[in-house]
C-alpha cells in the first residue's frame, strides 16, 4: 500500500457514494427525468473514481497495469481516474444546465471545452506542460460553482415555503461543498509544495456534501431537478380543437379564463397547423414573459403554459400526453367527450408537473 492512513477515508468515500447512487437511483425511478439520468451517471462515474483510488491502494496488481504508447507509460489507474473525474464533471455540469433549460445555451461549449483539453492534457502531459491541465482543471470547477451559485439563488428567490426553501439550502450547500473536493484533489494536490496529507483531505468534503446532498434527495427526490420556473396552466385540446381538459396550476398576471385560452390556442394551433403543413414542427409559443410548450399526440395536443422552458417540462408534458390518451382512449374516441370524464386527471397532473 502506498498510504495505508488513507484506507478508512476512501473506504468511506466508496461507501457514501454508494449510498448517495442509491438514492438517486431511487429518484430517477420514480422521475424519469433527463436532469435525474444526467445526476445518475455522474453519481456513478464519481463512484467509479472512488473505487478505483481505493484499489489503488489496496490491490497491488491494479497500480501495476499500464499500457505504453509511442514508448510512454500511462498507467491504467490514472487513465481511469481522469476519465471517472472529467466525465463525471461534464454530467454533472450538464445535470444542472438542464435542470434550467430546455436547451443548453452557448456558453455550455466553452466548459465542454475546457473540460475536454483538461482531460487530453492529463493523457499527453509531459515535464514542461504538467500544470496545464491544473489550469484548465481548475478554471472549470471555479465556473461550475459560479453556475451552480446563480442557479441556486434564482431558485431560492422562487421559493415561498419556509421549510421547503430550507432543504433546497442544504442541497445546494451539499454541491459547493463537494466542489470544494474537486479543487483540493485535483488541483491543489497537483500544486508543487503542497503537503501530501492536504492534498489528499479531499474526501472529507467529498463525503460531507455527498451526504447533505442523499439525505435532501431521499427527503424530496424532485429536487434533483429543482428550478424557478413554474408551471403557469395545462390545456388539454382533442382532435377537433375541443378543450377537454384545463388545469391552472398557479394564478399569474394576465392570466385569463382556462376555456377561453383553451379556445384561443386551438385557433392557434389551427392555424400554425395550415402554415406549417404538419402540427409536428410546433413545439412552442413565446408569449413575452411566458412560454406555451405544445406536445402532439396521437388523438391530443397538450399545451403546458410556464414562466421558463426546461427539459424537465418538455419531457414531463410528453408523458402526460401519451398517459392521458392511454387512460381516457374510449372517451376521447366517442362522438361527443365531457370534461367530467377527465377530471380524475388533476392529481395526475399536479404529480407530473408539480
Amino acid at each position: 500500500m502506498q498510504s495505508p492512513e488513507l484506507v478508512p477515508m476512501l473506504f468511506m468515500t466508496t461507501i457514501i457514494s454508494g449510498v448517495t447512487m442509491v438514492v438517486i437511483f431511487r429518484s430517477l425511478w420514480k422521475n424519469k427525468t433527463l436532469p435525474t439520468l444526467l445526476y445518475s451517471i455522474t453519481v456513478v462515474l464519481f463512484s467509479g473514481m472512488a473505487i478505483d483510488l481505493l484499489l489503488d491502494q489496496v490491490y497491488l496488481p491494479f497500480r501495476n497495469w499500464y499500457i505504453v504508447i509511442n514508448e510512454h507509460r500511462l498507467w491504467v489507474s490514472n487513465i481511469l481516474l481522469a476519465f471517472f473525474i472529467v466525465g463525471g464533471f461534464l454530467f454533472w455540469y450538464f445535470a444542472v444546465i438542464y435542470s434550467q433549460y430546455e436547451r443548453p445555451p452557448w456558453h455550455t461549449n466553452i466548459i465542454s471545452f475546457i473540460a475536454g483539453g483538461a482531460l487530453f492534457g492529463e493523457l499527453v502531459k509531459g515535464d514542461w506542460s504538467a500544470h496545464i491541465p491544473i489550469i484548465g482543471e481548475a478554471l472549470a470547477f471555479i465556473i461550475l460553482g459560479f453556475v451552480i451559485v446563480r442557479y441556486a439563488m434564482r431558485v431560492l428567490r422562487a421559493t415561498d415555503d419556509t421549510k421547503e426553501k430550507r432543504w433546497v439550502g442544504v442541497y445546494f450547500l451539499g454541491f459547493l461543498i463537494w466542489i470544494i473536493a474537486g479543487l483540493i484533489g485535483v488541483v491543489i494536490a497537483n500544486i508543487p509544495g503542497v503537503p501530501y496529507l492536504i492534498g489528499q483531505s479531499w474526501s472529507v468534503p467529498y463525503s460531507i456534501g455527498l451526504l447533505m446532498i442523499s439525505v435532501t434527495v431521499a427527503v424530496n427526490p424532485k429536487l434533483l431537478f429543482v428550478s424557478e420556473a413554474m408551471p403557469l396552466d395545462l390545456l388539454i385540446l382533442d382532435k377537433e380543437g375541443t378543450l377537454v381538459f384545463a388545469h391552472r396550476f398557479h394564478d399569474y398576471s394576465g392570466s385569463v379564463d382556462s376555456e377561453l385560452m383553451g379556445s384561443a390556442m386551438s385557433g392557434v394551433v389551427s392555424l400554425m397547423k395550415e402554415m406549417l403543413a404538419t402540427d409536428r414542427n410546433l413545439h412552442r409559443v413565446d408569449h413575452g414573459d411566458i412560454k406555451i410548450l405544445v406536445e402532439s399526440g396521437a388523438l391530443t395536443t397538450s399545451l403546458l403554459v410556464v414562466t421558463e422552458e426546461t427539459a424537465r417540462f418538455r419531457q414531463s408534458l410528453r408523458n402526460a400526453t401519451m398517459e392521458f390518451e392511454s387512460n381516457y382512449r374510449d372517451a376521447l374516441l366517442r362522438d361527443s367527450a365531457f370534461v367530467t370524464d377527465f377530471v380524475s386527471f388533476r392529481e395526475r397532473a399536479k404529480a407530473l408537473f408539480l
